[in-house]
Order: C-alpha cells, then structure tokens, then sequence
C-alpha cells in the first residue's frame, strides 16, 4: 500500500449544486497548491447533522474502500475561505457556505455521464460480485443509509462508484444496546440494503474482500488518523473510535463474513 496522502485544495468557484441531497453539496471548482484545477463534489461541513463527525466517517470510510479496493471517488479535503459565501448567488447555500468557513470534505467529480443507481435495477451478472462487497462493506461500517429508495451509489455502465458515508459507523449515534455486526445483532437495517433481496440465495465468495481488511495494519489505521485534520478531531474522539472499531473488525472478520453469509442465505 501507497502512502496515505489526501490533497488539501481551496475552493474557489461553486460550478453548480447538485439536484438532490438535503446536506446541499455542490460541484466546486477547487485549487491544488501545483496551481493545478481539479472539480470536487462538496460536503459542506454546515449541512451535515452530525458536523465534524460526518465529515471524519465520509473520509474514512473513503479511506477504507480504497485500502479494500473498492470503487470510490478520490477525496479531498476542502478549504472555504472566510467571504467565500459572497460570491454564491444561491442565498440557501450562501448561508450554509458562510458557517463552513475552514476544512470540509471532497470527493473527486467522476465522468459527468455517470448517474445515481436507479431504484430497482437489476444487478448485471458481472457485477454481482461487487454487489456483494459493497453490502459486506456497509455491514462492516455499520452504514444503513444505501437503501433502495436511496443508494448512494454512482453508475455508467460497468462502472459503479460509493458514495455518501456520513452516517456510517452508527455506533457514534449512541444507540442503546449496540451490538458489532460480528454478534450478529442489530443487522435489520440490511434487508433494505439497495442490494439485499437480489443478493439473497446466492453463493458468494469473502475470501478476496477478508484478506483486504486483514491487510490492514495498525500502522495504516494510524495513517487513516493522521490524515483527519486536527479541526475535525477537536474534542470530537469519532476518528479514534473509529480506529479502534476498525481494528475489532479485523480480528473478527471470520465471524463477520460468516454473519453477512448467514444474513444472504
């Protein structure tokens, strides 16, 4: 694995807002300090409920998909400048601009062709297999916001790409009685999974995805923490906590594979 290395870029023009999302991200024009323009989809860290917290579970659970080889968007880390809201003509996004003045969280704008996963399609059979990493990764990170009527995924084609991760790792939530996935308690929120009734049945195969995550050494989920910027994580312990969760899963990733089989059978 390469080094960790999430570039820094300072948002300078908003291109347009994106048609959904309550959290109103938006497509910005950004500059890299190489002087180089790069077009990012935006999370403002005033839109989101849960703030700094959302903007640490998008970025790791980036992080993560990568380090397991998943397809994700790039992230970036987004600076607003103070006045930057002056320029935004739209007064809704003006205000959130206006209270998001430091870092927020990016994400690489892939080909304008590629369009959110229509509600109800059929998974192509090549793609099953991917299909049934990415509803393995959001047992993993606990992330019950890929719903059919919502999921979060991007798609041209062969091409499907994960997105919005800010309500993952549900354990930050404080939710009574929280169990970790590898207990197999508290999974309900899977059976509206985006992926679940057409996955269900079918064989599937762990062992290239736990291999993935059992790659993951100590030193690399310190690397996921040095790369939240310290703003984020001031008193706000949701990246340690993260990284303390991620390491359980790795030492329990045979029961966890082995709950996801039980879950799909």
């Amino acid at each position: 694995m390469s080094a960790i290395v999430v570039p820094r870029v300072r948002a300078m023009l908003i291109l347009h807002p994106l048609s959904s999302g309550r959290t109103k991200p938006c497509v910005m024009l950004c500059n890299e300090d190489s002087d180089n323009d790069v077009e990012v989809v935006v999370k403002w860290r005033a839109g989101l409920d849960l703030k700094e917290t959302g903007l640490i579970c998008e970025l790791l659970s980036a992080l993560l998909a990568d380090d397991l080889d998943l397809p994700v968007p790039k992230p970036f880390i987004v600076q607003v400048e103070d006045g930057f809201h002056l320029s935004v003509t739209r007064p809704d996004i003006a205000a959130i601009a206006e209270k998001s003045v430091g870092s927020n969280f990016g994400s690489q704008r892939v080909s304008p062709g590629v369009g959110t996963w229509p509600k109800d399609k059929a998974i192509p059979v090549l793609l099953r297999p991917l299909a049934a990493e990415i509803f393995a990764f959001d047992v993993l990170t606990q992330n019950a916001d890929r719903r059919r009527d919502n999921p979060n995924l991007l798609w041209s084609g062969d091409d499907v790409y994960l997105c919005d991760h800010e309500q993952a790792f549900s354990f930050l939530a404080g939710v009574i009685g929280w169990q970790a996935p590898w207990t197999g308690q508290g999974l309900d929120f899977c059976r509206n999974h985006v992926f679940f009734q057409q996955l269900k049945g079918l064989p599937h195969n762990w062992d290239r995805l736990s291999g993935a995550l059992d790659a993951l050494t100590d030193d690399r989920l310190n690397e996921y923490l040095s790369a939240v910027p310290n703003e984020w994580r001031n008193n706000n312990n949701a990246a340690n906590r993260i990284i303390d969760y991620l390491r359980e899963a790795r030492e329990n990733r045979t029961n966890l594979f082995a709950v996801i089989s039980h879950l799909l059978r």
